[in-house]
């Protein structure tokens, strides 16, 4: 539910990847809300284990045409980020076409539910198919510039008087333990947006949490094929292959002129040095998939990210709770926490449909949270 009074509810969020910028606009948004971001990370770093700037991000909904929650949530950020591709360049994201190559038609193939969202979306015929590949489609969506994304996001957040600042929270009760006003009141709602880091995060350690690798090569082609190269984004899935498993091509991209090719997904590992035998194999199937673009390519680098992976998918909850810390009964003990993280390699896709649903169950627990702050400083008189 929406709270029906006017009362500023104070919220501290941890990380500053996609999705806890996206949660604190969303809240802040709502103008009911005052929010502080804490992180180790921020934009503009670049580091192993923050994950959003090595994204090649583009939207390509992998939701289950009977997943109709999941399709909510990539609705609603796919319909947020074509707003930005109309409105705002300084956003980074754009339009173009996307591809999905199959080497081997999928058996008893179905159109993705996203046929009625998007436009354009259409069989390819085979003379429109790389060498090789058996079956494709084609649609209209978006590519993300990844770095600059998050740098809008953040001037966003600042325009709206949030703050972000840089430190390392060790625990979910450190988080809530942070004064959030210059009078050293708390927060009344603390957010876990710290993806593999709640792996280790005390008061989560969700062990459901591991690393996939990605390796990424980031290219520019000749400026005479630029125009051409902007417009085509692709995904190739060689023979057995699906998301997460297997062997998949992609090219994404940015309007700055690179141009994101991958991929790896490496299960488990943690090596942060880039493989040069993987850089030359993901160029191979990049150029022989579109070699009119990418023949004479220059290589500008190569670059690893860890995807925050989770077993049994993303977490987005809230509930309120209550620590145990010694300052007598005091309601600041009592608070809503929630979570929004786990998003492995698709954080970008459904960041803004995950912001909303965190802040909705966020509101979902404000009336609950007032009656038992209420009932504890009732118990406190006693």
């Amino acid at each position: 539910m929406t709270p029906s009074h006017k009362r500023t509810y104070k919220v501290n969020i941890l990380g500053a990847g996609v999705s806890g910028l996206s949660t604190a606009l969303a809240l802040l948004e709502k103008k009911t809300y005052s929010v502080k971001i804490y992180a180790t990370h921020l934009p503009s770093d670049l580091n192993i284990d923050y994950t959003s700037p090595w994204a090649g991000a583009h939207w390509r909904s992998y939701a289950d045409i009977a997943d109709l929650a999941q399709q909510e949530l990539d609705t609603a950020t796919f319909k947020r980020l074509a707003h930005l591709a109309d409105t705002d360049p300084k956003a980074g994201v754009m339009y173009l076409t996307g591809h999905d190559f199959w080497d081997v038609k999928p058996k008893n193939f179905e159109d993705p539910w996203f046929k009625r969202l998007v436009k354009n979306y259409r069989h390819l015929k085979q003379e429109e198919l790389p060498p090789g590949v058996e079956f494709g489609i084609a649609y209209t969506t978006v590519s993300v510039h990844a770095p600059k994304y998050l740098k809008y996001l953040q001037e966003q957040i600042l325009a709206r008087g949030g703050t972000i600042d840089r430190a390392t929270i060790p625990s979910l009760k450190s988080l809530a333990q942070i004064p959030h006003s210059a009078d050293g009141s708390k927060a009344d709602i603390i957010i876990n947006c710290s993806g593999l880091g709640s792996r280790n995060l005390s008061g989560v350690h969700d062990h459901q949490m591991f690393p996939t690798r990605g390796q990424i090569v980031i290219v520019k082609v000749p400026d005479s094929l630029w125009p051409k190269a902007k417009q085509f984004t692709m995904e190739r899935y060689a023979e057995g292959s699906a998301m997460g498993t297997g062997t998949i091509t992609y090219i994404i991209p940015r309007d700055n002129g690179e141009i994101v090719l991958g991929g790896t997904m490496e299960h488990w590992s943690y090596q942060e040095a880039a493989s040069e035998e993987t850089t030359k194999a993901i160029l191979k199937r990049v150029v022989a998939t579109k070699p009119d673009l990418f023949s004479n390519a220059t290589v500008l680098r190569s670059c690893v990210g860890l995807r925050p992976n989770r077993r049994g998918g993303v977490r987005v909850s809230a509930t309120v709770e209550q620590f145990d810390w010694n300052e007598g009964w005091g309601d600041s003990k009592v608070v809503v926490v929630a979570h929004n993280y786990g998003h492995a390699g698709f954080g970008y896709q459904a960041s803004v449909g995950c912001a909303a649903k965190v802040v909705e169950q966020v509101e979902g627990c404000l009336e609950e949270l007032d009656r038992v702050r209420a009932s504890s400083r009732t118990m406190a008189k006693l």
